[in-house]
């Protein structure tokens, strides 16, 4: 069986209920943003991944020794190419590097998705949006203390759409 997948941190409900209100009350967009309960941070995306692929994934983010981490979201970001709307973590913490390159590499080792891009870390928002978004006030600061991490599954559902289910989670140290 091969699964979409990728490793990502999520999102506790106070974040998102409070990045929701602020994007209903403060950014005029025209398009709907992405599904609040898929909002992650993507450490990295490996696409298509058997199952002897996925148990060495999961092997290998078992024993990446990385301590937990605290991400400040503040500032948002847009790239007109994609037309994603995103927030970003600033600063980066060196933990969130430490995680993310690793599992990168390794998912590329395995000839898994190869990522062209340096490690971007972002929350996408919005999606295929023409033209970026009006912000009439920034978001609020607020801080997402990381101590683990998921393997998440990807796919499409009739009556739920994108669903991204995490299948495996790790612990930080």
């Amino acid at each position: 069986m091969v699964r979409r997948l990728f490793f990502g941190i999520g999102l506790d409900a106070h974040s998102r209920a409070h990045i929701n209100a602020w994007l209903r009350t403060e950014v005029r967009a025209r398009k709907a943003p992405t599904k609040m309960e898929n909002w992650h941070l993507t450490l990295a995306f490996l696409g298509q991944v058997t199952e002897s692929q996925e148990a060495d994934m999961v092997a290998f983010a078992r024993q990446l020794t990385v301590s937990g981490f605290t991400l400040t979201f503040a500032q948002t970001g847009y790239w007109s190419g994609n037309g994603i709307f995103f927030l970003r973590p600033e600063p980066e913490p060196a933990q969130l590097s430490a995680l993310a390159e690793p599992l990168r590499d390794m998912g590329a080792k395995l000839g898994l998705h190869c990522n062209r891009l340096p490690f971007a870390p972002h929350i996408t928002l919005l999606r295929g949006h023409k033209g970026e978004p009006e912000v009439r006030s920034s978001i609020t600061p607020f801080m997402l203390t990381v101590t683990r991490f998921h393997l998440y599954h990807s796919y499409r559902c009739d009556t739920r759409g994108l669903v991204y289910e995490p299948v495996q989670s790790f612990e930080l140290l």
